[in-house]
């Protein structure tokens, strides 16, 4: 049995005990809640476990990931389903200029009034402020901040216009691939991955046990670059 103090929270509407400094995610876990949905990469990045919480004595709830959020003393919390969204559909490739093709893309931007429900994104992203430069037509300002969006929907799932910002900063993520060149050392070292040329360190690494990795992990690493 765990040494760690024993809080009290409530989770999906029942009060529980569960250990200090557990996530969310563990703290479903720990009482054999069967959690699949909604569970993804666990590190903060996939955007799959969205809460909503309310820590005690707040008096604002606030979202975030299971994964990341941690569990305190009459916390009271709630996993949150996937929120719909349109999802507009492109071709890219077809495009001569992406970032002017946005209005047709996703008409619904020119309907944002600036109201900063969507800034509740757990990843700090001002959203508000990215829909602002797109609706105006700065779309390069507007790529920068979304380059953290890992798609939770969250911001989606506040917008009283049913814009869904989190699609919209898609596009312009693919949109400035779509312009701006890959790098000339990025471009090299694809090249020299297509060619195969690291495929017998790969395959001597897929070959070695858990020590073997390691041993192989520290050696590369002090190989010249």
């Amino acid at each position: 049995m765990s040494d760690k103090k024993l809080i009290t929270m409530e989770l999906e509407g029942r009060k529980i005990r569960v250990p200090e400094g557990l996530t969310v995610i563990e703290a479903l876990w720990d009482t054999g809640h069967d959690v699949k949905r909604g569970i993804g990469c666990l590190s903060g990045l996939c955007g799959a476990c969205t809460v909503a919480y309310l820590e005690k004595g707040a008096g604002k709830v606030r979202f975030g990931l299971g994964c990341q959020v941690v569990v305190t003393e009459g916390l009271n919390v709630i996993m949150l389903p996937y929120f719909p969204s349109r999802v507009a559909a492109y071709r890219l490739e077809e495009m001569d200029d992406p970032y002017s093709r946005l209005p047709e893309v996703y008409p619904e931007v020119t309907g944002c009034t600036g109201c900063r429900a969507c800034n509740v994104c757990p990843e700090w992203i001002n959203v508000a402020e990215m829909m602002k430069k797109a609706r105006e037509g700065d779309c390069a300002g507007a790529t920068e901040p979304v380059m953290d969006c890992h798609m939770c929907g969250l911001c989606a799932s506040r917008c009283p216009q049913s814009i869904a910002p989190h699609y919209v900063g898609l596009y312009l993520q693919r949109a400035s691939a779509r312009r701006y060149p890959i790098p000339p050392n990025l471009e090299e070292r694809l090249a020299q991955i297509r060619d195969g040329v690291y495929r017998a360190k790969w395959d001597e690494a897929d070959a070695l046990d858990e020590e073997g990795l390691k041993e192989f992990c520290r050696r590369v690493r002090e190989e010249p670059a």
